[in-house]
C-alpha cells in the first residue's frame, strides 16, 4: 500500500498581501504619530523656554524700573541748605543763591539757618502741611503752633527730634529755618522775647557812650555799663570790660593771640592761664565749634571753683587778633548785644565804599 500524502494548502498570496499591507500602514501610522508627539514635545519645550525668557525678561525690567524710580526719588530728594536731612518744600528755591559767597550767608548756615522763596500759586499754610507730613514721618514731634501775634513767643511751627529743634516760619512768600535747643522749641523762643524786651528797656532812652577812637572794636554802650581798659598779656593789646552797675557783673574782650596762630582751643586754654594768675585756678568745661561772621569760632563754658564764664571767639578783622568775649552772668542782655552789633574798627567805612 501506498503511503498518502497530505497535500500542502497553498496560502492564498491575496490574503496575504493585504495583511502585509495593514501592517505597513500600522507601522507608518505609528512612526507619524510618534514623529507628530516628538514635534509636540519639542514644541513645548520651546514655548516653555520662550515662556521663561519673557518671564525673565518682565521680571528684569520690572525691577529695572522700579530701581529707576527708587533712584529718581533719591536723586530728586533735596534738603535743606545749612539743615541735617529737612526736605526742601517743593518748587522752592534758596532765597540768597545770588549771594552764597557773601559771608553773612555762610555765617547764617553754619548757624543751622536757612531760608527758602515759594511761589506765589503757595502758601505758608501748605508749607505747615507739608512738613506735618514729611517730619513726623521722619521722626519730628511737632510741639508748638505758634500764631502771628503772640506777645510772648515768636510766630512759628516747632518741632523737637532728641536733642535737636527746629523753627519753620514764614516773613513774605518764603519759608525761614532755624535750629534750636528742644527747650527753645517747647516754649516757642520765649526766652528770647523776654531778652529781646531787656535789651529794648535798656537801651531806651538811655545815653550811650563809645569806645576809645584807637580802640580796634567799636560798640556803643549804655552808660548803665563802667567801661575800664587793662593791659593784656598778649602784645600789650589792651583789653575792655563793661561791669553792669546795678549788679556789679563784668562782659570782658580779652586778646590772646593772632588769629591762625594756634587752634582756637589752644587759645582759648592761654586764656584760662591767664586767669589762673589770680588765685582762681580756671579751666575749660566744654566748647563747641560754630561761627563768627564768617569765620569759624569757639563757644563755650569755663569755670574755677567759684565762678563760670561763657565764652565766645571773636577774630578781628582789622588787627587780625583772636579776642576772647566772656561774661560772668549769661542772661545779661549787652552780651548778645555785643555780639549782634560789635564791628571792628573802621568797618563801616569799608562796608560804605561802593
Amino acid at each position: 500500500m501506498g503511503i498518502k500524502r497530505k497535500k500542502k494548502k497553498v496560502k492564498n498570496k491575496e490574503v496575504l498581501f493585504k495583511s502585509e499591507s495593514k501592517d505597513l500602514k500600522k507601522l507608518r501610522r505609528n512612526r507619524r504619530l510618534k514623529a507628530l508627539k516628538e514635534k509636540i514635545n519639542v514644541r513645548k519645550m520651546l514655548m516653555w523656554i520662550l515662556i521663561t525668557i519673557l518671564l525673565v525678561g518682565v521680571s528684569l525690567g520690572i525691577s529695572s524700573i522700579l530701581g529707576s524710580q527708587e533712584e529718581e526719588m533719591v536723586q530728586e530728594t533735596e534738603y535743606v541748605l545749612g539743615l541735617d536731612e529737612i526736605p526742601v518744600y517743593p518748587e522752592s528755591t534758596f532765597l540768597f543763591a545770588q549771594d552764597f559767597d557773601n559771608e553773612s550767608v555762610k555765617d547764617m548756615l553754619a548757624k543751622g539757618q536757612s531760608a527758602y522763596k515759594i511761589n506765589s500759586k503757595s502758601s505758608f499754610e501748605k508749607v505747615k502741611e507739608y512738613y506735618a507730613n514729611e517730619l513726623i514721618g521722619r521722626g519730628w514731634d511737632l510741639v508748638l503752633n505758634v500764631d502771628i501775634g503772640a506777645e510772648d513767643k515768636r510766630f512759628g511751627q516747632y518741632w523737637v527730634k532728641g536733642d535737636q529743634g527746629l523753627r519753620i516760619y514764614s516773613k513774605f512768600n518764603d519759608i525761614w529755618y532755624e535750629s534750636i535747643t528742644p527747650e527753645e522749641a517747647k516754649n516757642g523762643l520765649s526766652n528770647r522775647v523776654s531778652e529781646e524786651i531787656e535789651i529794648d528797656m535798656l537801651l531806651a532812652g538811655s545815653d550811650y557812650q563809645d569806645l576809645l577812637p584807637d580802640y580796634p572794636w567799636q560798640i556803643k554802650v549804655p552808660k548803665d555799663y563802667l567801661i575800664r581798659y587793662e593791659v593784656s598779656e598778649f602784645e600789650k593789646l589792651r583789653a575792655v570790660k563793661f561791669q553792669r552797675i546795678s549788679t556789679g557783673q563784668f562782659i570782658t574782650i580779652y586778646p590772646v593771640g593772632y588769629w591762625g596762630s594756634k587752634a582756637l582751643d589752644f587759645q582759648l586754654e592761654d586764656y584760662t592761664d591767664i586767669l589762673s594768675q589770680d588765685s582762681e585756678n580756671w579751666n575749660i568745661i566744654n566748647s563747641t565749634v560754630t561761627s563768627w561772621r564768617g569765620n569759624s569760632s569757639l563757644k563755650g563754658t569755663i569755670a574755677s571753683d567759684l565762678n563760670q564764664q561763657e565764652i565766645l571767639m571773636l577774630k578781628n578783622e582789622r588787627n587780625n587778633v583772636t579776642y576772647v568775649l566772656s561774661t560772668e552772668d549769661s542772661s545779661d542782655p549787652l552780651y548778645q548785644y555785643i555780639i549782634e552789633n560789635i564791628k571792628y574798627l573802621g568797618q563801616e567805612d569799608e562796608t560804605s565804599q561802593p
